[in-house]
């Protein structure tokens, strides 16, 4: 008669190739943990720590969290020895781990050149630390939440609150954090500023709220000093922006394009980037500044650029009252905005700020800036040319009002963009 032997292995051999990442909640199977140091065997079971709270610490000995929390979890194990058991968990091998915790008299047991345990619990980053209770897991962790605290409350069978340790394995270390999923989505972004060249086939430029409610300035295929410009528009100096308020003190032909290119040619094309800024809401009245600090530390870099407000004697348009002048209060009940005629602007009861800053604006690519030395605050009645082309003319049309535009020198507020050497 043969006799048939049959020798009983351990159950995870015949699944070995078969481990499959379990989450919380999920049963633990009873498999054996191996090559254990500090222990009484060199190998146990789950099924061992019956009754038991188990908490499998991954780590390793270069990881400065994790050896930094080994006393910590050492004092643990000892105030809750008959209900705890602390197993650490590394793919380090044996003979490092043994001579480490021979010199730091490390008495917390390790299992050793794991290969096991890291697939039915993996992870991209240690510490990592996994709770069971009950032949279940019943917590995912980072280190800090291993507290007396949270021990104490699963020892009486109810559950902590304890935020879930996940791990990411689509991140790409190598790729731009967000891009195209890469970490998250675009919804987990606060706050971002980004550079890049010339970019074809785009627009969509401008000032926005996105769907999120953040604030968002973008720029597309612009050149240095028209993004020095656009930070102006949103640092409280927006006369700033103007081509005429604006000093460039750098060699125009290292930083801009030339003049009779265009931008997608390969010989400009190399002149002009995009930016884009994107913060919170409650950062909106900041982002001309945080623009300005951008701007400064990409074409610093790149060009020894640095763009300041300074104040500045330059040749402007003075915008004075005559002696002819009379005050310009307004009759009317209720402000307007008249523009039947496509040259004319007539304002009925409107700040006589707006005014000065329609006036500015018309005249922003002049030689000279204008400049409002009236002291008016009044809301006013005037009617003014919104066409004409030359700035003496458009004087004589405000002789009636008792104003008039004359040329000076002023002290005022400049943009200068310096070339640092």
């Amino acid at each position: 008669m043969a006799v048939i032997l049959v020798c009983a292995l351990p159950s995870f051999l015949f699944a070995q190739d078969k481990i499959a990442p379990l989450k919380i909640g999920d049963p633990v199977p009873d498999i054996y943990l191996e090559n254990i140091v500090n222990y009484h065997g060199k190998t146990a079971r789950f099924s061992d720590f019956k009754g038991k709270l188990l908490i499998l610490d991954f780590w390793a000995t270069w990881c400065r969290p994790c050896v930094e929390a080994i006393p910590r979890f050492e004092q643990l194990q000892r105030e809750f020895s008959d209900q705890l058991q602390i197993m650490m968990v590394t793919s380090l091998p044996t003979s490092s781990i043994v001579k480490f915790f021979s010199e730091r008299k490390i008495s917390l047991p390790s299992v050793t050149g794991d290969q096991k345990l890291s697939k039915l619990f993996p992870h991209k980053y240690v510490p990592h630390e996994v709770w069971i209770q009950h032949g279940k897991v019943v917590a995912i962790t980072g280190e800090a939440e291993v507290t007396a605290t949270n021990i104490k409350t699963l020892l009486t069978e109810k559950q902590p609150v304890m935020p879930e340790k996940k791990s990411n394995f689509d991140y790409d270390l190598t790729q731009p954090l967000l891009f195209n999923g890469n970490g998250g989505q675009a919804t987990d972004l606060l706050y971002h500023s980004v550079f890049t060249g010339y970019l074809d086939g785009i627009g969509g430029g401008g000032v926005y709220t996105d769907s999120m409610s953040r604030f968002k300035i973008r720029a597309l295929n612009g050149t240095v000093l028209q993004f020095y410009q656009m930070a102006m528009r949103f640092t409280g100096t927006r006369e700033l922006s103007r081509n005429n308020r604006c000093i460039p003190e750098f060699d125009m032909q290292e930083v801009l394009p030339p003049t009779d290119v265009p931008a997608y040619d390969a010989a400009a094309r190399d002149f002009y980037y995009c930016y884009e800024l994107i913060v919170p809401m409650e950062l909106k009245d900041q982002a001309g500044e945080l623009m300005l600090e951008d701007l400064n530390r990409f074409f610093g870099t790149l060009y020894h650029l640095r763009g300041i407000i300074e104040k500045r004697t330059v040749k402007c348009w003075a915008l004075r009252k005559t002696e002819a002048f009379k005050e310009l209060v307004s009759p009317y009940p209720t402000p307007e905005v008249i523009s039947e005629d496509p040259n004319l602007l007539v304002y009925r009861k409107q700040p006589f700020s707006k005014f000065y800053q329609i006036l500015a604006g018309l005249y922003r690519n002049a030689p000279f800036p204008v400049i409002d030395q009236t002291g008016i605050t009044s809301e006013i009645d005037i009617t003014f040319p919104i066409g004409e082309k030359d700035i003496r003319k458009f004087s004589d049309s405000l002789e009636s009002y008792g104003l008039h535009l004359v040329q000076d020198t002023c002290r005022i507020d400049m943009l200068v963009i310096k070339q640092l050497k």
